[in-house]
């Protein structure tokens, strides 16, 4: 994927996905309020691309234990953007007691 793919699946994620209230824009003349705004949206998008990431890992590790071929070449090509399985709006459950593997957004 090229800077320019890059940037427009950056812009899918956190403009069409994430950001979905009011239309993706900021309503607010207030200066504070658009940096929370802001700040709370680069959280949340780095939260994907965090889970993305480690998701990606695993499947990779878990693929590689059977005994698939996966090229690091391959991998080089693979991007953590993909926003498909976010549910912006859904009920998400979190436990103390489950990894990273084991947290999944619940539909509501």
């Amino acid at each position: 994927m090229g800077l320019s793919g890059r940037g427009e699946a950056r812009h899918q994620l956190v403009g069409r996905c994430l950001f979905f209230a009011n239309r993706g824009e900021f309503r607010s003349g207030d200066a504070e309020e658009i940096m929370n705004k802001a700040s709370c949206l680069s959280l949340l998008s780095n939260a994907v691309l965090v889970w993305n990431t480690l998701r990606i890992t695993e499947i990779v590790r878990q693929l590689r234990a059977a005994g698939h071929a996966i090229a690091d070449q391959n991998l080089a090509r693979v991007s953590p953007l993909m926003h498909g399985h976010v549910i912006p709006n859904g009920t998400y459950r979190f436990s103390d007691e489950e990894g990273p593997g084991r947290m999944y957004a619940a539909a509501s």
